[in-house]
């Protein structure tokens, strides 16, 4: 052991001494540089990699924040064209019910449905139209398309409104039963509610050629409804024969379960041209 240590301590001295013969630096420093110029290589390029590591991870974050504000905006603009487009539909809906107003006999006003009970047998909706608008009972209900009901119940500044598919609306107890005609065959029927979105037509004669998609209108003999309104249209016929009648089921005009928007007459006139009214509004309200 001290042999070689003897031996190691001659070594340095003498690389410390000796020259290489090109550099012209000592043997020592050439070899410290041989090794350590691997490691020092090795060590570089492990921290360039670290480096561009830490800057993808950077842009990745950016990038992933800024793919986030477009992603909020794009969400933005989405609201945006909903509500416009909500706000261009109303405005529509507006103009052509204002455009029906304006070209009705009678005076009238436009009303807002703000509720609605539609549970069980039950067909009613709640607009914000009452008592301090001049609405009287029994008042009928429109929409652009046609018959909606009439008002059963006034508060000061609401009115509740049975609709055509109330069950209740044909059943007597003093209730006015709506009476329709057939467009076509002009035979005539009470309308009552079949609930569902749908009403039934009772009473018409079971020789009566009645088919699917003809039309139906109040008659204005129920004393309630003006004569000329469109109830809907037949959907379904289960044949009677001379002793019973038919079976009808009927489609409503309007589209009860989406109304935003109707028409209340604050009188009651004794025939509406409906068919005058409606093309002349569509036609100023510039909509198809």
């Amino acid at each position: 052991m001290v042999l070689l240590s003897l031996l190691g301590g001659q070594l340095l001295l003498m690389s410390t001494q000796a020259r290489h013969p090109e550099s012209q630096q000592s043997l020592l420093r050439s070899w410290s540089i041989g090794l350590l110029t691997p490691l020092m290589s090795l060590a570089s390029g492990f921290g360039s990699s670290l480096n561009h590591a830490w800057e993808n991870y950077a842009d990745l974050r950016n990038t992933q924040r800024e793919n986030q504000e477009l992603r909020n905006e794009l969400a933005g603009l989405h609201r945006q064209i909903d509500d416009l487009r909500e706000t261009a539909a109303a405005g529509g809906r507006l103009q052509l019910a204002l455009a029906i107003q304006n070209r009705l006999p009678v005076k009238s006003l436009i009303a807002r449905v703000i509720g609605r009970d539609v549970t069980g047998w039950h067909q009613t909706m709640f607009i914000n139209r009452g008592r301090l608008n001049d609405v009287p009972p029994n008042a009928t209900v429109l929409s652009p398309t046609g018959l909606v009901g009439r008002v059963v119940n006034l508060q000061l500044y609401s009115a509740q409104v049975q609709l055509i598919t109330d069950e209740r609306s044909g059943v007597g107890g003093g209730r006015p039963a709506l009476i329709g005609v057939l467009g076509r065959v002009r035979a005539l029927g009470v309308v009552e509610g079949k609930s569902e979105q749908l009403c039934k037509m009772r009473y018409v004669s079971g020789v009566e050629p009645v088919t699917s998609g003809e039309g139906v209108f109040t008659t204005g003999q129920d004393g309630i409804y003006p004569q000329g309104i469109p109830i809907g249209r037949v959907v379904s016929v289960m044949q009677g024969n001379a002793m019973v009648s038919h079976e009808i089921t009927i489609e409503p005009a309007a589209d009860l379960g989406k109304l935003e928007e109707v028409i209340v007459l604050l009188e009651r006139p004794e025939q509406i041209e409906w068919q005058a009214v409606a093309s002349t509004a569509r036609a100023g309200a510039r909509l198809p």
